[in-house]
């Protein structure tokens, strides 16, 4: 018997929770697979004695094509040595040419987290083999009854507020400075909704004059239990960002029973349905290099209408909650980890990994 190894960046919060559920999946199906256990590495770790036992490994990190060459090599090297490797990966926008890489073009396919991730991978000239969907471990966000009541008080809610909440890091691309203007607009046609935001430090600092608001600053330093049972205290949860991959935090999301606010592009439409979102149209497309390779694709929202579609939740959810909390749930079962990461547990079942 022999292991899988599961590596990712040390830096990202995100890649970090992915690559932990998929060594999760892995563990708890490893008598059925044939494995004695599973290597995390929170690197990019290439060291051939770290891989000496390892028959499968999947390397979860974003293309930018600034910093995917160490993590693309893993998957090279390891093929080198006659092991299956695959990378498993996201983007965010335009991917710029960067010299050196035209290697991984010609020796690496890829397993893309979404359609969105796929088109922009190909049109860059790199081999997409498949799209396997990001997961949430469902269970455990039903594992909080109690997390509701003691969230609100922490944060300085009533039981009876409608609570909007968002997640996110201090990146330009996560639009912080225009949900701002969004939460005053609000104010002014509805002063009851309240907004609770989880971000770093150096973008609490945007929410300083905004009404009705609670803003933690802890982004990057809580643990997993900790920021799900953060979502348990929404009434609503609210995409603001610009740009994204993926879209975890939409997901877990829908897992804690709540449909989502966002602005109606890719990925995010795949991840929603029309029962599970309240969606705003996209009125404009532009591009921004923050670092990397990468120019991020923002999709701007009207202030005003991105405002409104909070407030039509709002009457909605108060409505019929019921209604909105088991078409959430329904959705996020499909993505249950156990079943979109069992796409990686049947490739080393087969035996079947595709390089090129």
């Amino acid at each position: 018997m022999r292991k899988v190894a599961v590596a990712t960046s040390p830096w990202s919060v995100s890649l970090q929770k992915v690559a932990r559920s998929i060594a999760q999946v892995f563990e708890e199906q490893k008598d059925d697979i044939g494995i004695d256990g599973v290597k995390l590495f929170l690197s990019q770790q290439a060291s051939p004695t770290e891989y000496r036992d390892v028959d499968f490994t999947i390397v979860v990190m974003t293309f930018d094509p600034a910093f995917i060459k160490a993590y693309a090599y893993i998957v090279y090297f390891l093929k080198q040595q006659g092991k299956k490797a695959i990378l498993y990966t996201t983007t965010e926008g335009k991917l710029m040419p960067v010299e050196g890489i035209d290697w991984i073009k010609k020796e690496i396919s890829t397993y893309a987290v979404s359609e969105y991730t796929k088109e922009k991978l190909e049109k860059f000239g790199i081999k997409v083999s498949g799209i396997v969907y990001h997961g949430v471990d469902f269970q455990r966000f039903q594992s909080y009854p109690d997390a509701r009541s003691l969230v609100r008080e922490q944060l300085g809610f009533k039981e009876d507020d409608f609570v909007v909440g968002y997640i996110a890091g201090c990146y330009s691309r996560k639009g912080h400075d225009r949900y701002v203007e969004v939460i005053k607009t609000v104010y002014k046609i509805d002063p009851t909704i309240k907004f609770a935001i989880l971000t770093s430090s150096k973008c609490s600092q945007i929410y300083g004059d905004a009404p009705n608001t609670v803003v933690l600053n802890d982004f990057g330093n809580l643990d997993d239990e900790e920021v799900e049972q953060i979502y348990q205290g929404f009434d609503v949860y609210a995409q603001a960002s610009l740009s994204e991959g993926f879209g975890l935090p939409v997901l877990e999301a829908l897992a804690s029973g709540l449909p989502v606010i966002h602005t109606d592009y890719k990925p995010l439409s795949e991840i929603t349905t029309k029962e599970t979102s309240f969606r705003v149209p996209t009125r404009l497309i532009q591009y921004i290099q923050e670092t990397g390779a990468i120019k991020y694709e923002l999709h701007y929202y009207k202030i005003s209408e991105f405002a409104e579609a909070i407030i039509n939740a709002k009457n909605a959810i108060t409505e019929n909650r019921e209604y909105y909390r088991q078409k959430a749930l329904e959705r996020a079962k499909e993505f249950d980890i156990h079943k979109v990461y069992n796409a990686f547990t049947q490739m080393v079942i087969r035996g079947e990994i595709s390089h090129v």
